[in-house]
Formats: structure tokens, sequence, C-alpha cells
């Protein structure tokens, strides 16, 4: 399993939107909210999944940025 921690930074009018969103993808939990950011993990099998999934963040309406802050992929299968 492959775990990735980012902050994803958001309009001021949209934080509540985007994190609504996020949190109905798999995989996908936002923690915490903090001003115009929320802090995400995403849980993956491969790091290629996981990269798609933060990659599909852009998509969302109100998302300005999507930053990594930690990647984990001792145990992905295809490496």
């Amino acid at each position: 399993m492959v775990i990735s921690s980012l902050v994803v930074e958001c309009a001021a009018d949209a934080v509540d939107a985007v994190a609504a969103a996020l949190a109905e993808q798999a995989g996908v939990e936002v923690h915490e909210r903090k001003g115009y950011k929320l802090v995400v993990t995403i849980e993956a099998d491969t790091v290629d999944a996981s990269s798609d999934t933060a990659g599909s963040f852009v998509g969302i309406p109100g998302v300005l940025g999507v930053n990594l802050v930690y990647c984990n992929f001792e145990d992905d299968p295809t490496l």
C-alpha cells in the first residue's frame, strides 16, 4: 500500500465544497481544514494510482493547487 499526504489549496469560498468532493473519492481522507488549505491523505495500491488520484484533484472546482508532503511506497508491488 502507498500512503501519501498532501496539502490542497482552495479558493476561499470553495473550501467546504472541495473537502466534500475529496472525501467522496475512494482512498481519500480529509484530516484538517486550516484557512483555505486542506490536509489530505491518499491510500492506494501503487504509486501510479496515488499519483492519478492526486492529479484528479485539479479537476475539482475551487482547487488552486495540490502539494505533496509525504509518500511512503515501500509496499508498492509494481516496484
